[in-house]
């Protein structure tokens, strides 16, 4: 499928599955992808698409999506198993290929990972989780200094939200997946 049209149906099949707010989210979730991938020399249409496809599955029910998890031998660890809501982006990344013919890893790859995060990402990936905590809907203190190091330094930007993410759940009692937990001690190893 060309470009454009890949674009066209995955921007179709977020909207056809999405509420207005969360398809908005989504638009701005994929502009911001393409500002970041501009500023780091990624490709520009790869992160429109992975930014078009990451939540594609995010207003699906938990059952669904361990359902569907399990349907297509997704892995699922135990933590997702008490929160379902983590798997929406391998399942979107499943819809991705099944009903798009999206191949290219390094997009699937992004999808999959932007909840969460993994170590080893590569620039689409951290870029795409980036754009998901700092596209222009979203406000919380700190935001406009993070999307300025995001646009120099996505290494930076991306254990920030990590660490950000981490102290959150400590403070709230909460545990942090342990992919998340794995991300960061990577990229605090890298940056």
């Amino acid at each position: 499928m060309r470009v454009p049209d890949l674009l066209e149906a995955a921007d179709g099949l977020a909207h056809s599955r999405l509420s207005e707010k969360r398809y908005g989210h989504t638009l701005r979730v994929a502009e911001t992808a393409v500002s970041l991938a501009e500023a780091h020399g990624t490709d520009p249409h790869r992160a429109r698409l992975a930014g078009l496809l990451h939540d594609a599955a995010r207003e699906m029910s938990q059952q669904d999506l361990l359902r569907t998890a399990e349907r297509w031998h997704l892995p699922v660890d135990d933590f997702e198993r008490d929160r379902p809501v983590l798997l929406h982006g391998p399942v979107a990344a499943g819809l991705a290929r099944r009903e798009l013919g999206v191949e290219e890893e390094a997009v699937l790859g992004a999808v999959r990972a932007h909840t969460t995060g993994e170590p080893g990402m590569d620039d689409l990936s951290l870029l795409l989780y980036v754009a998901d905590k700092i596209e222009p809907g979203r406000d919380y203190p700190g935001i406009e200094g993070l999307r300025e190091l995001a646009h120099r330094d996505l290494h930076a930007a991306t254990a920030r939200i990590l660490r950000s993410t981490r102290d959150h759940n400590r403070n709230r009692g909460r545990p942090t997946h342990p992919r998340s937990r794995k991300a960061l001690e990577w990229l605090e190893g890298t940056t």
